[in-house]
């Protein structure tokens, strides 16, 4: 049996998280970023490869994948074999705040 092949979209909002995140561990500590960068990668490839794996954290079907160096969640929908990123979220902020 063929495994589906799921496309990623991360939006907008995800996007700026990324960006802001890595500028202000760059400013932290020299390449840090860069590690930050590295890990929001691997977690995105993890959930390409299995986001049933991640556990369902909403009613709406959202489910959130821990990084492991630093304290931030990804939160994703699936639809069919579209992967929606829709957010990356610092643990010390509101998770009510995920896209409602």
């Amino acid at each position: 049996m063929k495994k589906k092949q799921y496309e990623l979209i991360i939006t907008p909002e995800a996007e700026q998280e990324i960006t802001l995140s890595k500028e202000f561990y760059e400013q932290k500590q020299v390449s840090l970023g860069v590690d930050f960068i590295k890990e929001v990668d691997s977690v995105l490839a993890r959930i390409a490869v299995n986001p049933e794996h991640f556990p369902i954290i909403r009613k709406k079907q959202v489910r959130k994948a821990n990084l492991n160096r630093f304290p931030f969640g990804v939160y994703f929908a699936v639809n069919d074999v579209v992967i929606n990123i829709l957010a990356i979220f610092h643990y010390s902020r509101d998770p009510k705040q995920v896209n409602k």
